[in-house]
């Protein structure tokens, strides 16, 4: 299949076009000759149509004798007889037309043309092909009951040879096989005259194509002014960017494609000329600007540099003072709490004195109740000893009277031994507190001389605290105004920057656009269509603050937009 493609593609127009008007004129002839053929058969069908009505004809007359003689009119042999006397008598086509019949045997039984051999044995008769025509007839019929046979026989009247074909029927009750035959000579002459007048008709409509097809062939060759695949191939040298004309191309006429597509190249050589000097200007102009905005970028980034490093060691000044005013601040707040806490130890001191005689007094009191607790033990030891010297006195009555005055006496005698101890430790509390009432005397007189001396170290603190808010705030004023041109410089510099990348991608485009240009080849010098060499430049270092620092509202910085636009043409 691609073989025939790459055929067909070889061949020039005018083999085109004539390999068209053969395809027509054979398919012409072709269509004609199967309808023909196809009418011949139908003629033919419908001739073995015709043929088997009239054996079925003599088939019924034969029946309705044999019907008669079972009947009793006659006898079989009578009817036979007339059966074949009333078949013989069917004629028709002008009397060219009718039946004879033979029998199994191949004897012949009845026959118009052939009075005389009716009786005779006619298995060995054959054309002048050497058909066996009446056996091969039998043969069929005692197939299939019935058959067509063809053979050739001379046609009555001009004893030429013609081809003919013969019908029979096989009619078992009597062994006989009916037949008749046609000759097909008028199918074949209606055949050639049919065929004839369908050529003459094909012929007609074939020329007609013809002329169509040529004289659109003749219209496109026109429209076209010259093959096809020169055509193509213009237009392909074109789309490959080869905008040369070759030394043997003709001009061709202004109406065609190709003078269309000559044109088309002329026109895209002069744009594509006026492009290339185009870029070229535009690549040094962005060139220039580019290194303008480079050098500027560089002394900007300089100067911020140098703001920024003073704006550094102003923050870390104001960062000191204000770190000093702080620790003043906070000085002053301890030495007033120093001074309040020393005022309340005072206090304190104070009414420690006042518990600790408090104590005093309060000892003195537990002293006399001791002694109190003492004497009462002794009158209860007492008590107990004239308690038992009773029950002894008593006897064995007073036993158990003796027993509660021993423990009585025990209790009194450790209750008086506890006062005892009590006592000795009151005393040594009493001259404690009276020592410690002394040491509070002495403390609250030490504080209070203190409290003196932090009241004026926080008045010396509290100055030097305002002292150093003061500094904090003119040194935050400065650098508040240093912090803003820095700002200001950053902005500066992060404009130049852009206006240098801006530079940079207009130079990029226009080296991408002459690039482009460089793809159509217009035969003239390299040099012509090429951009001046530019050396790269190096990167100029981002400002280091720029992204943080917020940009002035400015006018936008124009964008290559038209990359996109250069790529698409």
């Amino acid at each position: 299949m691609r073989s025939l493609s790459r055929f067909f593609d070889h061949l020039s127009l005018n083999a085109r076009v004539w390999l068209v008007i053969v395809l027509v004129i054979a398919g012409l002839a072709t269509l004609t000759m199967v309808t023909a053929l196809e009418t011949r058969k139908q003629q033919m069908a419908a001739l073995e149509v015709d043929l088997a009505n009239h054996v079925d004809s003599a088939m019924a007359i034969a029946e309705s004798f044999r019907q008669r003689a079972a009947a009793g009119e006659f006898d079989q042999a009578e009817a036979q007889k007339r059966a074949l006397a009333a078949i013989q008598a069917m004629r028709w086509d002008n009397g060219t037309g009718y039946l004879f019949a033979l029998d199994s045997k191949l004897v012949l039984r009845m026959h118009p043309m052939r009075s005389k051999d009716v009786g005779k044995y006619v298995g060995d008769e054959h054309d002048r092909n050497g058909t066996p025509q009446y056996r091969l007839m039998v043969e069929a019929d005692q197939k299939a009951g019935h058959g067509l046979t063809e053979y050739v026989w001379p046609m009555p009247g001009t004893k030429k040879i013609e081809p003919k074909i013969s019908y029979s029927h096989w009619y078992k009750p009597w062994d006989l096989h009916f037949a008749t035959g046609a000759y097909y000579v008028n199918i074949d002459a209606a055949y050639r005259a049919n065929l004839e007048s369908q050529l003459l008709r094909a012929g007609l409509i074939g020329l007609l194509v013809i002329l169509v097809v040529w004289q659109s062939m003749r219209s496109i060759r026109n429209n076209l002014g010259g093959e096809p695949r020169f055509a193509v191939a213009m237009a392909s040298r074109i789309a490959g960017g080869d905008l040369q004309r070759p030394a043997d191309e003709p001009t061709f006429g202004q109406d065609s494609l190709l003078g269309a597509l000559q044109r088309m190249r002329e026109t895209l050589t002069g744009i594509v000329h006026g492009v290339q000097r185009g870029s070229q200007v535009v690549s040094t102009a962005a060139q220039q600007i580019a290194g303008g905005n480079d050098d500027l970028s560089q002394r900007t980034q300089e100067q911020a540099s140098s703001l920024e490093e003073t704006a550094a060691s102003m923050e870390e000044m104001t960062s000191t003072v204000k770190q000093s005013a702080e620790n003043a601040s906070h000085a002053n707040q301890l030495a007033a709490s120093a001074r309040k806490q020393a005022e309340h130890g005072g206090e304190v001191a104070g009414r420690a004195s006042e518990a600790m005689r408090e104590i005093e007094a309060a000892s003195r009191q537990i002293t006399d109740i001791v002694q109190l607790i003492d004497e009462v033990a002794f009158q209860t030891n007492l008590l107990a000893l004239n308690a038992a010297v009773e029950a002894a006195r008593a006897g064995e009555q007073g036993r158990g009277f003796a027993v509660v005055a021993t423990e009585v006496r025990n209790l009194a005698q450790r209750s008086a031994a506890a006062a005892k101890d009590i006592k000795a430790l009151i005393n040594t509390t009493v001259d404690k507190v009276q020592a410690g009432s002394t040491l509070v005397d002495e403390s609250a007189a030490s504080l209070g001389e203190i409290i003196g001396s932090v009241k004026r170290v926080t008045d010396i603190v509290a100055e030097i605290a305002a002292a150093a808010q003061e500094q904090s705030t003119g040194i935050d004023q400065v650098n508040h105004a240093v912090t803003q041109m820095d700002e200001v410089t950053q902005q500066n510099a992060a404009l130049v920057e852009e206006a240098s990348a801006a530079a940079r991608a207009m130079q990029e485009q226009a080296a991408a656009l002459a690039e482009q240009m460089r793809y159509f080849r217009t035969g003239e010098a390299a040099g012509d269509a090429s951009s001046p060499a530019s050396p790269e430049r190096a990167p100029v270092p981002a400002v280091a603050r720029a992204a943080r620092v917020p940009a002035a509202p400015r006018a936008p910085v124009a964008q290559p937009v038209a990359a996109g636009a250069w790529q698409e043409f």
